[in-house]
């Protein structure tokens, strides 16, 4: 199946409108959450409604890496965080780690040593997940490429296992995505269990097979690891792959990292649905309005370009 640049534009619109609406429960425990809304309805529809939807470093992430592969078919990571540099927004919510190496990047500082060590073993959160979707739209068809790409990709800012199979994880859903028209849980998890490394992500993929219902997401987690937050993405994309108000608001009913679990589930949707799945939201209240969503078409278009 052809990747169109209608899916291309769906990503980045599902990807970074998800971004900014689980921003405005960003940390917020499931508990308070539920007690703050009448359900996740009440939530989605509280977050569409404000004046301005601003994403947040996933997508600007996410973005960086989009217009990278406009130009590249290979990710060299020094280059790719050379661009993460110079796209850095400090203001949009940079985790610490992160922060940290993009700002030991920039001034020529030990950055190797950082990266290596300012996590024991390795960074294993989830920011390379949240901006690995443009990959598997890129290779959509060669998922050897899109693995190792997506390591690629993570290598700047996370060299623990966890958080690159969580990004390796999320470009192949979106390959995946964009190329099957039936998706459920089990078909999604079939597919990318024999691929899958780590026992961790191994185990969630197992469970992932039987989900049948939204209640069943909650083991999966809501943190900010990515073994903690990237198949709690992938089942709310697997439960609702063609809606994206359902799927977009039980990833913000999980309360926790709302921000990136929407970022990914958003960047899924689109892929599956195109910007269909989007049509019916106030998108003049993104970002800066018709101007964001003009340049995420042309981006798109600019994508298809080999």
């Amino acid at each position: 199946m052809t990747v169109t640049q209608d899916k291309i534009f769906g990503c980045l619109l599902g990807l970074v409108l998800g971004d900014a609406l689980g921003a405005r429960f960003e940390s917020l425990p499931p508990a308070q959450l539920r007690s703050s809304y009448r359900d996740k309805k009440a939530a989605f529809d509280y977050s569409i409604n404000r004046d301005s939807l601003r994403y947040t470093d996933d997508g600007q992430m996410a973005l960086v890496i989009a217009e990278y592969l406009c130009n590249n078919n290979r990710i060299d990571p020094d280059v790719l965080m050379q661009c993460f540099v110079e796209s850095y927004e400090p203001w949009r919510g940079y985790g610490r780690g992160a922060r940290v190496l993009i700002e030991a990047f920039r001034d020529n500082a030990d950055y190797e040593y950082m990266a290596e060590h300012l996590f024991p073993g390795g960074s294993l959160g989830n920011g390379a997940a949240m901006r690995s979707a443009p990959i598997g739209l890129r290779f959509s068809t060669d998922y050897e490429k899109i693995w190792h790409e997506a390591k690629q990709s993570a290598w700047p800012t996370h060299r623990h296992e966890l958080g690159i199979e969580g990004a390796q994880l999320i470009a192949l859903a979106t390959a995946f995505a964009a190329n099957h028209d039936a998706i459920t849980p089990a078909s999604l998890a079939s597919f990318l269990i024999p691929r899958c490394i780590t026992t961790e992500f191994q185990t969630q993929l197992q469970q992932l097979v039987y989900v049948k219902t939204e209640e069943d997401i909650t083991q999966f987690g809501n943190g900010i690891e990515a073994h903690a937050s990237v198949v709690t993405a992938l089942a709310c994309f697997a439960l609702f792959p063609s809606d994206y108000r359902q799927a977009i608001s039980t990833a913000i009913w999980q309360g926790g990292d709302t921000d990136t679990i929407a970022a990914m589930t958003g960047a899924l949707l689109g892929a599956h649905n195109g910007s269909v799945c989007c049509n019916s939201l106030p998108l003049n209240r993104l970002e800066s309005g018709e101007d964001f969503v003009s340049y995420l078409r042309s981006l798109s278009a600019r994508f298809l370009i080999p």
